[in-house]
């Protein structure tokens, strides 16, 4: 279903018979399985990683999963890149020892040597050691850039009543922008929107690029339209051009997060400058918001607004937003 499929990733034909009966490909219907499975491992969870939308963010080279239907064991997989075969688990329900079983198999079918584990608990580290699992050397990352990926600074909670009160001193820049009333309507997104939100994705990857090609964010972003998520996007009054485009993904009854939220950088690309129009600071802040208020009003009393990679973002949103949490997350690699 997404960009890969299984048969691809194995290299395999469409009509093999895979080697064990609990390797699938991903689909749409895998979200309740999802769902069963931090019901049964963590009910309370207010993880990023449990929710849907990023399973389908991270898993979108080749994703797949293994379940175990008599342990209950569910662990999901996908490729660190289209011309990276090294193997990553972003999510896992399952004993770090049965884990380490299922990815010796799992290597050996592929060919693989390496396996990224994304998302351990800093403090649940001892738990993998013994089985193989290990930290990145001195000379090892995701990327040089980004050492541990969106893991790199820590996962954001939102309390959403407290901040749809916006009170406090804290909240003066947020109550700030909001004030400025940049004149935007925040509604439910709908298929006649796909197009229009596309481009936005692929204009998103220009500014930060400054080329005209599908890049980062339109791949990691290009399966959500479509998505079982709820989606909005946020409209200019004036032109009724779309602007922003935001997407959220429950987690249980109670917390959910926020898998995406874009804006349009209205641009002028000369030679390598790009300037992005002032009001685009503002557009963004008062999407982001009306998400929660929209959020809030469904009944979540919780929203993860995920890790950051880079230092700039991760500020961003503590400066604007002030979590009343944060969940560090690290990689572990299996290389045994």
């Amino acid at each position: 279903m997404y960009i890969s499929t299984l048969s691809h990733i194995l290299q395999f034909p469409t009509n093999y018979t895979y080697p064990y009966t609990e390797v699938s490909k991903l689909t749409r219907s895998d979200k309740k399985l999802l769902q069963k499975a931090i019901q049964q491992y963590r009910p309370n969870s207010k993880n990023y990683e449990d929710s849907w939308g990023y399973i389908i963010q991270a898993t979108r080279y080749g994703g797949f999963k293994w379940y175990d239907k008599k342990t209950n064991s569910l662990i999901f997989f996908g490729r660190k890149s289209n011309n990276d075969p090294t193997l990553i688990v972003p999510n896992v329900f399952a004993e770090p020892k049965y884990l380490a079983s299922v990815l010796e198999k799992i290597q050996r079918i592929i060919k693989s040597s390496k396996t990224i584990l994304k998302n351990v608990d800093p403090e649940e580290i001892h738990l993998y050691t013994p089985y193989d699992f290990r930290p990145y050397r001195k000379n090892e990352y995701w990327n040089a850039q980004y050492k541990y990926d969106d893991q790199t600074y820590p996962q954001g909670i939102i309390n959403l009543k407290q901040i749809i009160e916006v009170q406090g001193k804290i909240y003066h820049p947020l109550r700030r922008a909001l004030n400025k009333n940049p004149k935007l309507t925040f509604r439910k997104y709908k298929t006649t929107d796909k197009k229009a939100v596309l481009a936005l994705f692929a204009l998103k990857d220009s500014y930060l690029n400054g080329i005209q090609e599908h890049g980062m964010y339109y791949a990691s972003h290009a399966m959500y339209p479509t998505a079982a998520l709820d989606k909005y996007v946020i409209t200019d009054n004036a032109t009724g051009q779309i602007l922003g485009f935001t997407a959220t993904s429950d987690i249980n009854a109670t917390n959910t997060a926020l898998v995406a939220s874009i804006f349009k950088n209205n641009i002028q690309i000369d030679t390598a400058k790009r300037i992005a129009d002032p009001r685009s600071y503002v557009v963004s802040i008062w999407g982001i918001y009306h998400t929660f208020i929209e959020k809030y009003k469904e009944g979540y009393q919780l929203i993860n607004i995920g890790g950051k990679e880079a230092i700039k973002t991760y500020t961003f949103f503590s400066r604007t937003f002030h979590p009343a949490e944060e969940l560090k997350k690290t990689h572990l690699v299996f290389d045994p």
